[in-house]
């Protein structure tokens, strides 16, 4: 039921992807919740969580981490190598971490009759000194299972998870309702700071 999928890409500039993208993302594989609501410490319209939160798997190949949040619920969040070596942390470790959460770009509506798929892929964006950045993004059909006007965020079963996303401001709301099967684009969670015991995983 899975397309065929890129490896993830690493987020190899936190801000500069926020900026080209003017928003952020969460890529939650095995939540119902995102690890903390999001903060108003935002960077242009993202809002970006900021918890103490335990380790409960390493991805090091992709370089990101699912971290089990004060509520129980977990996320997984890229880590760019700038930021942080996974390879460092182990599982039961506890840290702090800031965090972009997932932003949903675009949906529309599709006749799925209960067949999901997932694609990633990634884009480059020229940022300044000569450097580019790479950010994953995720289509996904997946069926709508909540969604908070309020906040702004909408949770989708997909096809190897659940996953909430803020909502981009250019998106209205209006296009979709609960119960909708939609083709979704979203931009991965990523990481702009995590720490264990106060000293920065480098």
């Amino acid at each position: 039921m899975q397309l065929a999928a890129r490896r993830p890409v690493r987020i190899l500039t936190i801000a500069a992807a926020c900026a080209a993208l003017a928003a952020p993302a969460i890529d939650a594989r095995a939540q119902d919740n995102p690890a903390s609501s999001p903060t108003p410490n935002a960077v242009g319209t993202a809002a970006v969580a900021d918890v103490t939160a335990h380790i409960v798997k390493i991805d090091a190949d992709n370089n990101e981490v699912t971290i089990r949040g004060p509520r129980g619920e977990t996320t997984i969040v890229d880590v760019d190598p700038d930021v942080g070596d996974v390879k460092k942390l182990k599982v039961g470790d506890e840290v702090h971490i800031s965090y972009k959460g997932a932003l949903l770009l675009m949906a529309d509506k599709v006749d799925a009759k209960g067949v999901r798929s997932r694609v990633e892929s990634q884009t480059t964006t020229p940022v300044q000194g000569g450097a580019s950045t790479q950010t994953r993004h995720v289509e996904v059909v997946a069926t709508v299972q909540k969604i908070d006007r309020k906040k702004r965020e909408v949770t989708l079963r997909g096809p190897q998870h659940t996953v909430v996303l803020q909502v981009s401001q250019d998106m209205p709301l209006t296009k979709i309702k609960v119960g909708d099967s939609i083709r979704a684009t979203y931009v991965s969670a990523t990481a702009v700071q995590i720490t264990r015991n106060g000293t920065p995983i480098k």
